[in-house]
């Protein structure tokens, strides 16, 4: 495989509750699955390296994991996150038949925006795809500089991929598109009725005068 990306990791015989003492000495646990695999292998790999590697490349990278007796070309299938601290928990690696097509999801890149007008909506962030492991796109990149006014979009189909990769996702999907700018509308003054302003008047003025005539009664 040219330019082969290669992640150490070692055998793994901790597990349950007890993984807790890896992840403190800086070690992310996880495992090893997939049709060319006969049983599920426990690894751990470097927290750092693993991250670093994940930023990179994403989950349709073939990268070579490598430990003690064992090598594989995987995909990162699955990485639970901690919620508070997001670093990764565990690490599903996925072991495919390199030579069987395999579906993935993968990421859409929108590069070379302009200037344009309205708003520049994206729509799509994943477009499925079919290929070989190996010709597993890292990403989709998608030119759009041809969106200047409001009303332009680029589609599924507007987008060119290698001849080996096959794009599943429906053609006529919305990946990303120019909308208006939302307009706030001034809410409108109500004005006080003067009949009622009128009533108000009238009314306080009876109050006087039935107070002045109750005034002069006691006295």
């Amino acid at each position: 495989m040219a330019d082969e990306l290669i992640l150490r990791a070692e055998p793994r015989e901790v597990h349950g509750k007890k993984v807790k003492r890896l992840r403190r000495e800086g070690l992310v646990p996880g495992v090893v699955y997939g049709p060319v695999v006969s049983n599920t292998v426990s690894v751990s790999v470097n927290r750092r390296e693993f991250e670093r590697f994940f930023s990179r490349n994403g989950h349709s990278t073939i990268v070579s994991l490598e430990w003690e007796g064992g090598k594989q070309p995987v995909l990162v299938r699955e990485v639970q996150i901690d919620p508070v601290t997001r670093n990764p928990l565990h690490v599903d690696f996925f072991a495919p038949n390199m030579r069987v097509v395999l579906r993935q999801f993968v990421p859409v890149v929108l590069q070379h925006a302009g200037e344009h007008e309205g708003v520049l909506q994206t729509i799509l962030t994943e477009v499925e795809v079919e290929a070989l492991p190996a010709n597993l796109p890292h990403q989709i990149d998608v030119d759009i500089s041809s969106l200047v006014s409001v009303g332009d979009a680029i589609h599924v189909s507007d987008v060119t991929l290698p001849a080996d990769v096959t794009v599943i996702t429906a053609p006529e999907e919305l990946i990303a598109s120019l909308v208006a700018e939302a307009v706030e509308e001034e809410p409108e003054e109500v004005e006080e009725e003067e009949g009622a302003e009128g009533e108000g008047e009238d009314a306080a003025a009876e109050g006087e005068s039935s107070d002045s005539e109750s005034e002069a009664e006691n006295a």
